[in-house]
């Protein structure tokens, strides 16, 4: 019998990645794309990124439709019902048969891989997102609009107050700030003559790559920085407690949190906030730092859906808009 295949697919903003393993175990061969959410790069590159990537995979590794057993798909961006019936009809239009594909919010698929409700999850990275689970209820969320009106507290979010600060120092109407600097050799900028011609130019993940550079000014003792990190967690910590209030958990139930995102890769930006995350949360919580990335999390719950290891998500789900 030939051997069948999992696919685990990341559609994010700046590039789509393919994973795929054996059902029988072996490497994990990794492909990367173009990025395919539809709102950043438009629907028509993005229906074209998607499917031509998923032939372009199956064609380097020598496979077929027939090939594929199942395949799980984390979409960034995929935050309403008319996202997920977009991507639905893209990934349709694979031509896997019924039942071989699910679709995820990169958020939920995140905190489905990790463990089960009730719990929370909080995507901290270049955008941000916040999902409360119940066993017993629908699925809540906070946040992740987009950067134009949302994503507090994400690494565009705190990048972009420097940033804005650092143009008004530029035009002469603010103060000389120490982070400054360090943004201005993390883009290569030699003075501050052309700081604003640069910055304009600037898309919201290049401009969220400066973040690590500010958090560790912030860690450092600088009290701008730490001022500018702070009211990150803030923002974070406000949608978290909007969320457990709606979803009215009771005081004595154990949640589970899981953490995923570039932030909380930085020690010093996780401790603060999980300190202060406790300070606000009456329930018990239980933290569950995730490192991998949305394509290893699809590969995981592909696992687990299709590859005969059981799994219990107990969380309310629409499965007719994420079951092909």
């Amino acid at each position: 019998m030939k051997e069948k295949f999992l696919v685990a697919v990341d559609a994010g903003a700046t590039k789509t990645e393919y994973c795929l393993r054996s059902l029988s175990g072996g490497d994990v061969r990794h492909y990367v794309y173009g990025g395919s959410n539809y709102r950043t790069v438009g629907i028509e590159k993005a229906y074209t990124n998607l499917i031509e990537s998923f032939f372009a995979t199956c064609k380097a590794e020598g496979l077929c439709l027939e090939d594929i057993h199942g395949a799980v798909f984390g979409i960034a961006g995929c935050d309403t019902p008319e996202d997920m019936r977009v991507y639905r009809k893209m990934v349709g239009d694979i031509g896997l048969d019924d039942g071989q594909t699910m679709l995820y919010n990169d958020c939920e698929l995140a905190f489905l891989a990790a463990t089960e409700a009730p719990g929370l999850c909080v995507v901290a990275g270049t955008g941000s997102n916040c999902m409360a689970f119940h066993p017993e209820r629908p699925v809540l969320r906070a946040g992740g609009w987009g950067a134009l009106l949302s994503d507090g507290g994400s690494g565009f979010w705190i990048a972009r107050q420097v940033m804005k600060d650092m143009l008004l120092f530029c035009d002469g109407s603010g103060p000389s700030r120490p982070v400054y600097d360090g943004v201005a050799r993390h883009f290569e900028i030699d003075g501050f003559s052309s700081v604003q011609v640069r910055f304009a130019a600037m898309d919201a993940a290049e401009i969220a790559s400066c973040t690590r550079v500010i958090l560790e000014y912030a860690e450092g003792g600088d009290t701008y920085a730490h001022g500018v990190a702070s009211a990150a967690h803030l923002q974070l910590w406000e949608l978290i407690g909007a969320l457990t209030r709606r979803m009215a958990y009771a005081p004595e139930e154990a949640l589970h949190v899981v953490l995923n995102g570039s932030l909380f890769k930085n020690q010093w930006f996780l401790e603060q906030f999980w300190s202060g995350l406790k300070g606000r949360v009456p329930n018990p919580l239980h933290q569950h730092l995730v490192t991998a990335n949305t394509s290893e999390n699809a590969m995981r719950m592909a696992e687990r859906l299709y590859g005969g290891i059981y799994i219990n998500p107990r969380v309310q789900q629409d499965q007719s808009l994420r079951h092909l």
